[in-house]
C-alpha cells in the first residue's frame, strides 16, 4: 500500500483525547483491534515512514485547520510536552506541539508525534496540571504507536473495512457526499468493535499518561479532576450529548479506574498558576474567544497579574498602543523576570510601528533569557522591520543551526529574499516545504537555490545530496510518478 494511503487511513484512524461530546465521533472513525495492552510495537510501519506519514499528515492539517502559530503559546506546549515527555526512558522520537483556533474542549495525536491542542481545551482547563493532565494522555497515544498499532492490527483483522475506507477517501476526493455514504455503511457493521478497542486505547493512554504526569512532578489526580470537569460540562451540554454518550459510554469507567491509580501515586503540585493564566488570557484574546469568562468560577480567581496582560493585549489589539505600553511596564516593574511579558513589551512595540524601541527592549531581554527562542524570533522581524536584512538572516541562520523550526525557515525565506540573497531563500523554502509534506514543491526550490549557486562547496554538495534523498523519496513512496494531491 502507498504511504500517502496508509497516511489518510491513520487520519480516518485518528486517536484523539476526547471530552464526552467527541468520544462517539472518535468511536465512528475509529476501527481499532489492540494487541495485548503493553504492546508498543509496530513491523508494518518503521519509525522513519511514520515521520514522513506525520509531515503530510501536518500538510492535511494546515489546509483544513486553523493554525495558531503563536511563538509564545506553542514554545509554552512544546516546554510542558518536552518535560513529559523526557521521563519515558529510551524515548526519542521529537514530539511537535500545535495550537488549533477552535472552541472545543479536545486534542488529538497524529502520527510521526504531531499533537494538536484546541484553544477551547486551554481555556477551559483550570490549572496547568488539567492541562498537562491531556497533554499526557496524547503523548501517551504517541508513545504507545496507537495509530500504527490500529493500522496493523486492522490489516489482519478489517481487511474490507479497511479497503472501503480507502475507498470512500478516494471517491470522497472527487465526490465527499458519495465517499461519506461509502464510509458510513463500512463502519456501521463493526461499531461494538470500535468502542472496545477504543476503551482500551484510551485506558492505556490514561494509565501511562498518569505515570508520565507523577514522573514530572505533577498530581496525577489533576487528570481525575478534568475528567469530572468534563462530566459535569456534558450535563448542560442538551440532548445530542446524551445521544452521544450511549454509543460510547467509557466517562465513569474511565474517571474510576484513573482515580484509583491516581490515589495510589497521588502527590506533586498542579503546576505554575500564573504562567498557565498568563498563557490562558494570551490563548483568549489570540483566539478572539467572547466566553471566556464565562469559562471561570469568577473574575477574582484569575490572579491580578493575568487580568492586567489580558487587558494589555487586548488594547494592543484594539491599537490602544499607549496604554498597552504603560501596562505592559507595570507588570515588568513588579517582575522583570518573565519572559512573557519581555516579549509581550516588545510585540506592543513592533505592533506600534516603533521597530526601535522594540529592539531594544528584546535586546535587554536576551541578556536574561539567552537564545530564548520566542524572543529571537521576535528580534529578526524587527531587524526585518528596521530594514536589516542582512542582520536578520544571519540570527536566523544561526538558529536554523540548532532549531529546525518552521517559522524559522518561514522568516528566513524572507530575509534571505530581502538580502538579495536568493539562494539562501530557495533553501529555506525548500526545508519549510519538505516540514509541510510538500515534497515536490520542495524539490523544485532546491533545484532552484543549486542553480543559483553558493561559494560554500560544501554547501553545494549537501544540497545535492539532500535533493537527491528527497527524489528517492518520492520515487519509493509514490512509485507512478509522484505525489498525489
Amino acid at each position: 500500500m502507498q504511504l500517502r494511503s496508509i497516511l489518510l487511513l491513520l487520519l480516518a484512524l485518528a486517536v484523539g483525547f476526547t471530552s464526552p461530546f467527541h468520544e462517539a465521533r472518535a468511536a465512528e472513525a475509529t476501527a481499532l483491534n489492540l494487541p495485548d495492552i503493553g504492546d508498543a510495537g509496530g513491523n508494518l510501519i518503521t519509525p522513519e515512514q511514520e515521520r514522513l506519514i506525520g509531515r503530510e499528515f501536518m500538510r492535511s492539517v494546515r489546509q483544513s485547520l486553523d493554525i495558531l502559530d503563536d511563538p509564545a503559546v506553542t514554545a509554552y506546549l512544546q516546554n510542558l510536552g518536552e518535560r513529559l515527555i523526557s521521563q519515558v526512558d529510551g524515548y526519542e522520537q521529537e514530539v511537535t506541539f500545535f495550537l488549533v483556533n477552535d472552541p472545543s474542549i479536545n486534542a488529538f495525536a497524529g502520527p510521526g508525534g504531531y499533537i494538536g491542542v484546541h484553544a477551547g481545551l486551554i481555556l477551559s482547563a483550570r490549572t496547568e496540571g488539567e492541562l498537562v493532565s491531556v497533554l499526557a494522555h496524547e503523548l501517551s497515544h504517541v508513545v504507545q504507536r496507537h495509530l500504527v498499532r490500529s493500522f496493523e492490527a486492522g490489516q489482519r483483522v478489517e481487511v474490507a473495512t479497511i479497503a472501503a475506507m480507502i475507498a470512500a477517501i478516494l471517491i470522497g476526493s472527487q465526490n465527499p457526499q458519495a465517499g461519506q455514504a461509502v464510509l458510513t455503511g463500512a463502519m456501521a457493521g463493526s461499531a461494538q468493535q470500535q468502542l472496545s478497542y477504543s476503551r482500551l486505547h484510551e485506558q492505556e493512554a490514561d494509565r501511562v499518561g498518569i505515570t508520565m504526569m507523577a514522573r514530572a512532578g505533577y498530581d496525577p489526580r489533576q487528570m481525575v479532576n478534568f475528567f469530572e470537569t468534563l462530566q459535569s460540562a456534558n450535563r448542560y451540554a442538551g440532548l445530542r450529548a446524551v445521544e452521544l454518550l450511549q454509543t460510547h459510554p467509557l466517562t465513569l469507567s474511565r474517571i474510576a479506574d484513573t482515580r484509583n491509580r491516581a490515589e495510589q501515586i497521588a502527590g506533586g503540585s498542579s503546576g505554575d498558576d500564573l504562567t498557565f493564566q498568563l498563557i490562558k488570557a494570551r490563548v483568549q484574546v489570540l483566539s478572539g474567544d467572547t466566553i471566556y469568562l464565562q469559562r471561570q468560577k469568577s473574575e477574582e480567581e484569575i490572579p491580578p497579574a493575568a487580568r492586567q496582560y489580558r487587558k494589555v493585549l487586548s488594547w494592543q489589539a484594539k491599537k490602544q498602543y499607549p496604554a498597552a505600553r504603560d501596562a505592559i511596564r507595570e507588570l515588568l516593574k513588579e517582575d522583570g523576570h518573565r519572559v512573557l511579558y519581555h516579549l509581550t513589551a516588545a510585540e506592543v512595540e513592533l505592533a506600534a510601528d516603533r521597530p526601535e524601541a522594540a529592539h531594544r527592549a528584546l535586546a535587554a531581554a536576551l541578556k536574561l533569557f539567552p537564545n530564548n527562542l520566542p524572543l529571537t524570533e521576535m528580534l529578526a522581524e524587527t531587524l526585518l522591520k528596521e530594514g536589516k536584512a542582512d542582520a536578520a538572516s544571519a540570527l536566523l541562520e544561526q538558529q536554523l543551526r540548532y532549531r529546525p523550526e518552521r517559522r524559522l525557515y518561514a522568516l528566513h525565506a524572507q530575509a534571505a529574499k530581502s538580502a538579495r540573497r536568493y539562494a539562501d531563500a530557495y533553501q529555506s523554502l525548500a526545508e519549510l516545504n519538505y516540514m509541510d509534506g510538500n515534497t515536490l514543491q520542495a524539490i523544485s526550490y532546491l533545484e532552484q537555490a543549486i542553480k543559483q549557486g553558493s561559494n560554500n562547496q560544501y554547501e553545494q554538495l549537501a544540497m545535492q545530496a539532500r535533493l537527491a534523498a528527497w527524489k528517492k523519496q518520492v520515487q519509493t513512496t509514490h512509485p507512478e510518478g509522484g505525489e498525489k494531491h
